[in-house]
């Protein structure tokens, strides 16, 4: 089932925070139409170390989806954009406020070609107030949000999050913007204009420490692998490696002091409850550190796991992409790709009665689908498609 088929979605968005909501609306059955610079392309397709043809970090967000190359700033290009947008759903871009504006694409200009049109532009810091205009990447939005105040050792360097999370925060919220804009459309006949920040959805997704500050003035810190409102609930060092232990309910903690073989701990008022043991926290997980050693990581695993508390090894990404449970899902996927032939993709996690949304294209060459797209969409002919190459409006 593929809740988005009939919908497409000219996207004009590059790097990461646009092209992943466009490729979970690719997951979802619409119709993604990349509209990159001819010669150029996404700035991902050359995110790598080597002169590697279109490198996993471009191949990483981009399924599901047909490129068109299109000079929009040409005159004949804004030409062949703008009947793009007549016979599209939704326009998605990440270009910093006004830029767009200044080609002649604003959302007053879209909307006046189609009235239907869900307008969704995504920012860095919001269309208003002092940072309005500045570019932002997701380390900086890490950065500038607190959200690397919080990450790394309680005395060491702030530290950034290994994955571009404010990227996928920001996409996240897009697609769901996007998804009730289409709802509401199906009601009214209408469509409306979205603006989601980076800087705004990475404060929406740190809820809690965010509430603590807003409610009673706690000024956050980092705790490393561990928590500011449970203990314990971090990362060990196991005999082979490391774990973590995590006993989020107080129901927890007596089968845990057995299995450790410490039921004294249970009954001593200075770790009896979570609050008495984030009162001492260094004391507690000083005195489980030294037990935890003791075995491996596959004891503690089992062992948790017989007992329904949380525990899981702290893999190496290859120990969970090759393992069995993620063999068992069949998450990861073999497509061929034009050129670089059979490449191994991570599909939607999305089922849909008892199916998982797969991948149904494999990320495209830069321009592979020009022609196709003019054609079908637009409904140009060969001649007219020769003459836009020749003007230099098309690759």
């Amino acid at each position: 089932m593929r809740f988005l088929e009939g919908i497409r979605v000219l996207d004009l968005s590059r790097f990461v925070s646009g092209p992943f909501c466009s490729m979970m609306l690719g997951d979802m059955g619409a119709e993604i139409l990349k509209v990159e610079r001819p010669g150029v392309g996404d700035n991902t397709r050359k995110w790598s170390p080597t002169n590697t043809t279109d490198p996993p970090y471009f191949l990483s967000v981009n399924r599901n989806k047909r490129s068109i190359a299109l000079d929009f700033q040409s005159a004949r290009g804004k030409e062949v954009l703008l009947k793009l947008v007549a016979k599209c759903d939704v326009f998605l871009h990440n270009l910093r406020p006004g830029t767009f504006e200044e080609h002649g694409y604003s959302y007053e200009a879209l909307r006046a070609i189609n009235p239907r049109l869900v307008f969704c532009e995504i920012t860095g810091y919001g269309k208003d107030g002092p940072d309005a205009n500045r570019a932002a990447f997701d380390l900086t939005i890490q950065a500038e949000s607190g959200l690397m105040s919080l990450i790394g050792e309680p005395e060491g360097t702030p530290m950034k999050v290994g994955v571009p999370v404010t990227d996928i925060e920001t996409s996240l919220m897009a697609c769901i913007a996007i998804q009730g804009a289409l709802v509401r459309r199906a009601q009214t006949g209408e469509g409306c204009r979205i603006s989601i920040s980076m800087l705004e959805s990475a404060l929406a997704c740190m809820p809690n420490v965010i509430s603590e500050y807003l409610v009673d003035k706690i000024q956050p810190r980092r705790w490393g692998s561990g928590h500011p409102s449970i203990v314990p609930y971090q990362t060990f060092r196991a005999a082979d490696g490391w774990v973590t232990i995590g006993i989020g309910a107080e129901v927890h903690w007596k089968p845990f002091c057995k299995l450790i073989e410490r039921p004294d701990l249970v009954d001593d008022p200075r770790f009896a409850t979570n609050p008495a043991r984030l009162a001492n926290r260094e004391l507690v997980t000083g005195e489980l550190a030294k037990i935890i050693v003791r075995k491996p990581r596959r004891y503690w695993r089992e062992r948790m796991a017989e007992l329904g508390l949380p525990s899981a090894p702290v893999n190496e990404l290859n120990d969970t992409l090759e393992g069995p449970q993620v063999a068992a899902l069949g998450t990861v996927q073999t497509v061929e790709h034009p050129e670089r032939g059979p490449i191994r993709m991570i599909r939607s996690p999305i089922q849909v009665n008892g199916e998982y949304l797969g991948i149904k294209r494999v990320p495209p060459v830069l321009g592979q689908h020009t022609d196709e797209i003019l054609k079908e969409v637009i409904g140009l002919d060969e001649g007219g498609i020769a003459e836009l190459r020749q003007a230099g409006a098309i690759g």
